[in-house]
């Protein structure tokens, strides 16, 4: 091949580390950026007497056979041009020599051409656009029926729910007093369940820090014995943030070359696709674009890119993500050292705007006790983990058996939490963080909160469509867990302002409305009382104890947290009223507006 491409001491570094991490050399030139991958197929076409073709995408292409499969194109890297009725040429990367490859090739292909690895997958793409994307959104729905929130009610949810709320308004009309006590007792009750796990993980949290000191630290896997790990960033009108985090992902202490990194963008979104293409990423990088189709969402974009997966493992990353370097790492120690079954491991989301304003604080609140508090007490106890969007890490082949994600549902995460374990996989959590941005401001933080208890709320009744079955899949500790988790943040969402308002209606009332004599009870008064005092102080300590493990000092936000939760009330009645006029619609959150800047390192790629 021609030698003029990089110089000797870069030749020798990168066969230096081709050694060490068991890859090809040009796959290190590639991988670093050292060599355009353009510039290396067009040398090796020329050393094999073979034509080069810069964009195959831009010619008239068709599979290789009649019968071909979209995997079987990726599988084999072969197309072929038809001009005039013939296929007169036929498209393959040059990982082998022209002489080789044509005696793989059909009859009647008369010559043949090298592109790059890469320029071949986006022709692929096109080729199949219509068999992708209906791969893409019908995936889970032909492997799974019935799991996918695109169905939406079903007969039996609808007459369910109209005669709950037929029956309440009939009951209320004639005994009203009655009606009060019984939905309000129900509720305390419901609450008080919510309550207990808070506590609950509250004193996970407590018992967890002396033990921190005490856990081993995971051997460091040799380079060499690395898989290949396919990274999967969705993006949509994300150019403000694009450079920071292609800087993030090349920070991975990961090999290059054993990195599989997909950008995913949208056709109706050409200008950050147009962005990325001045960035000069190194040839790990690859660009899928996803045709416009409904439903525009971000399980369907990641469901169309992960059938170019090449990796063993697949993480997701959002567009203003900044993991830390180990991730991917700890990931892979994780799932060597648990159980044969451990289908994901989860990192906590953090957030690195959070002294920006008090929203951003209690976004930061918030996300603690989730992430620090609540969803390691859930691994503790065996219950379910509803993933979070974003740094959830997956062996490929059970999210593949799976199905992957809801094309329909908008949080799509916390759905596919759910059916790992209706499946028999289980998720844990992960010792690594990824800092995000939190929105700066109500609208925008009001749109994704909306989309996010949509998206809760589409998870709830899809997997309610047939409760006994979900009985006897989760079992009963799982089954009582999913009622609480997710049942209990869309009820309690939904009915903490009703608290208020009964509170106000005692406290106007002529009896005073501590007596038992009053509208809601004593029994029902002495749980409301119970889920007051020790909810609201259970909730706080939790965000409380999972700050002081990342040293924050937010104690008199902590105070605030209630008028916090009823902003989440507020977005819990707008998904609701979405929910029935747009249920599959995405509320897009803008990012890269905040003044605090995730801090990126900006050395050179390895």
């Amino acid at each position: 091949m021609n030698g003029t491409l990089v110089d000797t001491a870069t030749l020798e570094r990168a066969e230096g580390l081709a050694q060490r991490w068991n890859v090809t050399p040009h796959d290190v030139l590639m991988s670093n950026g050292w060599v355009r991958p353009n510039d290396y197929y067009r040398a090796l076409a020329q050393d094999c007497g073979a034509e080069f073709v810069d964009d195959p995408a831009a010619q008239s292409l068709t599979p290789f056979s009649h019968a071909a499969t979209p995997r079987e194109a990726l599988r084999s890297q072969l197309l072929r041009r038809v001009k005039n009725g013939r296929a007169d040429l036929a498209y393959a990367p040059g990982a082998a020599r022209p002489g080789e490859l044509k005696r793989r090739l059909a009859v009647g292909v008369n010559r043949i051409a090298i592109t790059t690895p890469r320029e071949l997958r986006s022709a692929i793409q096109r080729t199949f656009a219509e068999r992708l994307t209906d791969n893409a959104i019908n995936s889970l729905t032909s492997r799974f029926p019935g799991e996918s929130a695109g169905q939406g009610l079903v007969t039996s949810q609808r007459y369910g729910l109209a005669m709950i709320f037929a029956a309440i308004c009939i009951s209320g009309f004639y005994t009203p007093l009655l009606t009060l006590h019984l939905v309000a007792g129900i509720t305390t009750i419901f609450f008080a369940l919510v309550v207990a796990l808070r506590l609950v993980a509250c004193i996970n949290a407590i018992v967890s820090l002396p033990l921190k000191w005490m856990q081993r630290k995971a051997a460091r896997i040799d380079d060499a014995d690395l898989p290949l790990y396919t990274i999967l960033v969705p993006l949509f009108r994300e150019s403000a943030v694009l450079e920071e985090l292609t800087w993030a992902l090349m920070r991975l202490d990961y090999p290059a070359a054993k990195l599989d990194i997909k950008l995913i963008f949208e056709s109706a979104d050409p200008e950050t696709l147009a962005h990325a293409k001045t960035l000069g990423l190194p040839g790990n990088f690859e660009f899928v674009v996803v045709p416009d189709s409904q439903p525009r969402t971000k399980p369907k974009a990641l469901n169309y890119a992960l059938q170019f997966a090449r990796g063993e493992y697949v993480v997701i990353y959002d567009a203003e993500d900044n993991p830390s370097p180990g991730q991917l790492r700890k990931a892979l120690a994780a799932f060597a050292n648990g159980p044969a079954n451990l289908a994901c491991v989860q990192a906590r989301l953090t957030v690195y705007n959070s002294a920006e304003n008090w929203l951003t604080k209690q976004f930061a609140l918030e996300y603690a006790a989730l992430f620090s508090g609540l969803l390691p007490t859930l691994q503790r106890l065996g219950l379910p983990i509803p993933l979070g969007g974003t740094s959830n890490h997956f062996r490929i082949s059970a999210l593949k058996w799976l199905g992957a994600w809801d094309a329909f549902n908008v949080t799509e995460d916390a759905d596919l939490g759910m059916r790992l374990y209706r499946h028999g996989y289980v998720c844990r959590m992960l010792d690594s963080e990824t800092a995000e941005e939190a929105p700066c401001s109500f609208k925008p933080w009001l749109y994704q909160r909306t989309r996010w208890m949509k998206g809760w709320m589409q998870t709830y009744f899809v997997h309610m469509r047939k409760p006994l079955k979900l009985w006897r899949q989760l079992g009963t500790g799982r089954f009582l867990g999913f009622q609480v988790v997710v049942g209990g943040m869309i009820f309690s969402s939904l009915a903490h302002p009703v608290f208020y308002l009964l509170v106000a209606i005692e406290a106007s009332a002529d009896t005073p409305h501590m007596l038992p004599s009053s509208v809601l009870g004593i029994h029902v008064w002495l749980v409301g009382l119970f889920n007051i005092a020790i909810g609201y102080l259970a909730s706080m300590a939790l965000s409380l104890i999972a700050l002081k493990q990342k040293g924050a000092r937010f104690v008199l936000h902590i105070l605030f947290m209630p008028a916090y939760w009823l902003l989440i009330s507020l977005a819990a009645y707008r998904a609701l009223g979405q929910l029935v006029t747009r249920p599959f619609h995405w509320e897009k959150t803008e990012h890269g507006v905040s003044s605090h800047i995730a801090k990126q390192s900006h050395s050179a790629p390895r």
